[in-house]
């Protein structure tokens, strides 16, 4: 009987502290609903890429991203079907711009970026991939700005932003 007590003691214990062990995520935010609706657990030199098409040209955008050893998020690609109102056409020390038969290209970009806002909308069809999953961003929060950014959080935390995002999904079917 002493045995088993000990035995859940020590397990309380070990989730305890687990569930205190920080880790970095990046998490999507809808801020005009005050809602965390995306959250994912993030390392250094973890890679997406965001999709969105331009309101003007409409061309599609895609800017490529990874995590640095500081867990911020690095700009270092962004590549656009066409080069003309709104679309980057500056390049910064080190940038190399390379035009295709179907796209151009600035690459090297190496930029940090603190946060990503980015107003969705389904006909924008605004798109987050990592490795090879999509994930269609207004069917998150529906059509509304969104804000992505890397936050050091608990395991707890973490859990208990997956459950919140996971029920808000379901309320929202």
């Amino acid at each position: 009987m002493k045995k088993r007590y000990l035995f859940l003691l020590l397990l309380a214990i070990v989730v305890l502290v687990a569930g205190l062990f920080p880790m970095h995520v990046l998490q999507i935010e809808a801020p005009r609903k005050d809602r965390v609706v995306f959250v994912r657990s993030l390392q250094p030199g973890d890679r997406f890429s965001l999709m969105y098409r331009h309101s003007v040209e409409l061309c599609q955008v895609w800017d490529y991203f990874r995590i640095d050893g500081e867990y911020r998020i690095i700009l270092d690609e962004t590549v656009f079907g066409s080069s003309n109102t709104g679309l980057p056409s500056v390049l910064g020390a080190g940038e190399r711009f390379t035009r295709g038969e179907k796209a151009s290209r600035i690459s090297n970009m190496q930029r940090i970026i603190p946060a990503i806002e980015i107003w969705v909308k389904r006909s924008y069809d605004n798109t987050l991939e990592f490795d090879d999953r999509k994930i269609r961003l207004p069917d998150l929060a529906g059509d509304t700005l969104l804000q992505l950014r890397i936050r050091k959080i608990t395991l707890f935390e973490l859990a208990s932003t997956k459950m919140q995002s996971f029920f808000n999904r379901t309320m929202r079917r």
